[in-house]
């Protein structure tokens, strides 16, 4: 035993570390005064190997010595003591993790949570709730208690890993609470770019439009996933002022940028996009040209109609699908407006694409407003037998319009529902009919809103059964 105690007041911090490392890898009760004088050295390192060797020897008279390592100055001290408490009953262990709860370090909480667990300890206290759920990394449980979650968020965000950090951002964008402003605007200058990200949607979730300026500098960060994440917001809280900025964003080296602005630009209602958002109809990636196509469409101005014919062209189905949808979106009768029949004619040439889809689509769509005859390359001789140019245009749009009822994107699904309640006709009926249990809410309502409109026109019932002895119009 004395040889233990000059062991420890060797001047040699490597000395004292190597023998605590070898007692405390077997520890007996015989050690146990030499752990605990070690638990007053200087050395951090020696402190902790003591507290960890105390933790092993599950002996009563550890819990003194364990509680003096848990008030320990270090964290990697207290860690190291936190587990030794589980083999101790009553409240005096309890007391003394309670606190840490609340501990500036994300180890040190996580330990003390999971002890007091392990002592079967239930708080009492809402705020003693709040701090052991948040320990734990419950945070989805902490928005129910408003502002007094706002503390305990704001220590992990000082503290916590970038994953516990996103989370927390995550839980404050749920709280109705002006405070919640002050930790979610120091994030927005955090150095890791997926907190910054998470602090940017939990802004705009929490903020709505008093979000703008602080979202505006974030457009031009360093990191594309931010200024991504910044479009997205800016769209969602429908910032107009935002507009000229977001404009910038349609030339962004990254398409998830450029896609994520041409969005946000429809959103927004921007007139003054029209020109930049019709240039972007060009861009490499059809992603983007696809994001363009339907901010036109929102838009509604008949401005994009040549850009939008032009896109009908596009090597990728995904685009010219969609430009058709925009085109109608903005004028039912786009192709009887100066320009769409001046497009039309510059889309003439698509009909010698070297694309066969290319070829068939602007030919079936060239035939089907009656721009080039029945006998043009992509046509069919015998397609739609009978008809006139009109109803034949409408079939066209039937067509077009039941086939982006299956899109991913919601505003799609939407325009598409609302386009063909004005359609009409028993196929644009049955489509819809598909569609009144669309996952989003606004799809569902332009789709039962499409159907009540066909039903007081021709008589059909909301789901399809014939009202006063009528029978559904045929296509």
């Amino acid at each position: 035993m004395t040889l233990w105690f000059s062991q420890l007041k060797s001047k040699n911090v490597e000395a004292r570390r190597k023998f605590l490392e070898e007692l405390c890898a077997k520890p007996e009760l015989r050690s146990l005064s030499t752990l605990k004088q070690a638990l007053e050295d200087e050395d951090t390192e020696v402190r902790r190997l003591a507290a960890a060797g105390l933790a092993k020897l599950r002996e009563a008279a550890c819990l003194e010595p364990l509680l003096q390592a848990v008030r320990d100055r270090e964290p990697e001290v207290q860690k190291a003591a936190i587990p030794g408490l589980k083999q101790f009953t009553g409240e005096t262990p309890i007391e003394a993790l309670r606190p840490l709860l609340r501990s500036h370090d994300a180890g040190v909480r996580g330990a003390a949570a999971q002890t007091l667990e392990a002592l079967l300890w239930r708080p009492a206290q809402p705020e003693d709730e709040i701090w052991f759920f948040a320990a734990k990394g419950m945070f989805s449980r902490l928005p129910a208690f408003g502002s007094e979650a706002i503390p305990p968020l704001e220590v992990i965000l000082d503290s916590g890993s970038y994953s516990q950090c996103v989370a927390a951002l995550q839980a404050l964008g749920q709280i109705e609470d002006s405070r919640v402003l002050r930790p979610i605007l120091r994030a927005l200058r955090s150095a890791d770019p997926s907190v910054v990200v998470a602090a940017v949607h939990a802004l705009a979730d929490c903020a709505g439009p008093q979000a703008v300026q602080h979202l505006a500098g974030i457009l031009t960060h360093r990191n594309g996933q931010v200024r991504m994440a910044a479009a997205e917001a800016l769209g969602m809280v429908r910032a107009p002022g935002m507009a000229e900025p977001l404009r910038r964003l349609l030339k962004d080296e990254l398409w998830e940028v450029r896609r994520a602005a041409a969005e946000a630009l429809g959103r927004i209602q921007d007139p003054e996009a029209i020109e930049a958002l019709t240039r972007s109809l060009d861009d490499k990636d059809a992603d983007v040209r696809e994001a363009t196509a339907v901010s036109l469409g929102m838009l509604g101005d008949s401005r994009a109609i040549a850009a939008l014919v032009m896109a009908l062209k596009d090597g990728n189905s995904g685009v010219r699908r969609i430009a058709s949808a925009s085109l109608t979106r903005i004028d039912q009768k786009w192709s009887s407006s100066p320009e769409g029949r001046a497009a039309l004619e510059d889309l003439k040439p698509a009909l010698k694409d070297k694309d066969p889809d290319v070829r068939h689509f602007v030919g079936h769509l060239l035939s089907g407003v009656g721009t080039t005859p029945p006998t043009a390359p992509s046509a069919k001789e015998d397609e739609l037998p009978g008809l006139d140019a009109q109803e034949r245009r409408r079939k066209l749009a039937v067509g077009l319009f039941l086939a982006v009822l299956c899109d991913t994107d919601k505003d799609l699904r939407q325009a598409a529902a609302e386009a063909l309640g004005l359609l009409g006709g028993s196929r644009a009926q049955a489509g819809l009919l598909r569609v009144v249990a669309d996952p989003d809410p606004d799809v569902r309502h332009a789709a039962e809103k499409s159907l009540r409109g066909l039903a007081q026109v021709s008589g059909i019932g909301h789901f399809g059964n014939g009202a006063a002895g009528q029978a559904p119009k045929r296509d």
